[in-house]
């Protein structure tokens, strides 16, 4: 046995200066450009930076920059003015991060008493522009899941299951976690994703995940942030986020299952080759279940091999137009055909979407059709499935 008499003057609020050298035995990394003789950090302030991700790490360091280069402003806008800024998906739409610095500016420092999440910043907002990309544990409310069709009355007894203020965290603490797909705002993300996971593990009652959450910027500008993504040598900044949070589950030997839904699939694929390229360590801890892909199924696969982690379910609607047309997976003619038909039904209520809901096969869907009032819809399901070989996976 061996011992260490701790000083007893230092405490959580004792200020330290560190070196480019010395930060590193606190498991922060900064830059040797890092204005070191100009800040310092108490105990705690030091201890919260290094349980961050890289991405956050990167992300608080640049306004404590910030605040260097500014040190007698009250605070930082919330909202970049340039409207450029958000349509380059690769770089952060916002002029500061969403964790809140507390300093004190004294003798020419800058002293860093506290870093935590600025409770302006997180959470729904009625703008959901102006939600930020930020991990969210989410508790389980009730036992409802969505394993048949349902009515109306169920559905919303389903958007209930899932706590809908879900709770800010620095990192993933529950061994499932969501990314969700365009146009989610954090409410329904919450609800969404839950029940996408309660189907791609059926068997683990989930009591808990974590939500990367992939905020809703508008139609148009989704889109464009879908493109960054799937082209060759463009990250966005979701995808920059999430390689680095697979990153620290790496790091601190974590097991993870994995959903990710539509856009949230073009993210995960693009997190995936970022992460490959910067960290480059086998994911074997961490596996992935893809629902409503909006990526392309063969190169989602290929990275995923490449990388060490496992897929283990595939659930893609024959009607979605998101995996057949967006993520070129199936542009056969009778697929044009299901996905231009049933494209109009994409945003529609859940229970017509063939997009939204997990799907659980073509007799469920065609159900789910009938109950929410679609017959029409429901009759065209049930005339496919009379076209398919005996045994065929997807009734």
């Amino acid at each position: 046995m061996s011992w260490t008499k701790l000083d007893k003057q230092i405490n959580a609020n004792s200020l330290m200066a560190i070196d480019a050298l010395s930060c590193r035995d606190y498991g922060v990394k900064l830059d040797y450009n890092f204005p070191f003789h100009k800040v310092k950090f108490t105990c705690q302030a030091l201890a919260m930076l290094a349980q961050l991700n890289d991405y956050d790490q990167d992300m608080v360091v640049k306004d404590i920059e910030h605040i260097c280069a500014h040190p007698n402003a009250k605070n930082s806008l919330k909202h970049s003015r340039n409207p450029l800024r958000r349509l380059w998906r690769t770089k952060y739409p916002f002029r500061n991060y969403h964790y809140l610095l507390e300093y004190i500016q004294k003798d020419n420092q800058i002293n860093i008493e506290e870093i935590f999440f600025d409770k302006q910043l997180n959470g729904p907002k009625d703008n959901f522009s102006a939600e930020r990309t930020m991990l969210y544990n989410v508790n389980r409310q009730t036992s409802v899941t969505y394993n048949k069709a349902m009515d109306e009355d169920e559905l919303e007894e389903l958007k209930g299951a899932w706590n809908r203020a879900p709770t800010p965290t620095t990192k993933i603490n529950t061994g499932h976690a969501a990314v969700n797909g365009m146009l989610n705002e954090l409410d329904k993300a919450t609800w969404l994703m839950g029940t996408h996971l309660d189907t791609a593990y059926q068997s683990d009652n989930i009591k808990a995940y974590t939500l990367f959450h992939n905020p809703t910027d508008n139609f148009g500008l989704d889109i464009v942030e879908c493109i960054f993504d799937k082209s060759q040598g463009q990250t966005s900044h979701n995808a920059q986020h999430l390689a680095a949070v697979l990153a620290q589950n790496h790091q601190q030997g974590k097991k993870v299952k994995w959903v990710a839904h539509s856009q949230g699939a073009i993210i995960f694929c693009s997190a995936l080759e970022h992460y490959r390229i910067k960290y480059g360590k086998p994911l074997t801890t961490q596996q992935l279940a893809i629902h409503g892909s909006g990526t392309n199924l063969d190169r989602l696969q290929r990275v995923a091999h490449n990388t060490g982690m496992t897929i283990n379910s595939i659930r893609n609607n024959p009607f979605d137009p998101v995996p057949n047309i967006g993520g070129t997976n199936d542009l056969s003619g009778s697929s044009l055909a299901r996905s231009i038909k049933f494209g109009k039904y994409l945003v529609a209520d859940p229970g017509i979407s063939p997009h939204t809901l997990p799907f659980l096969g073509l007799k469920t869907y065609a159900d789910q059709l009938q109950l929410s009032g679609n017959i029409p819809a429901a009759t065209k399901v049930r005339k496919f499935i009379k076209k398919l070989p005996e045994g065929d996976s997807r009734v």
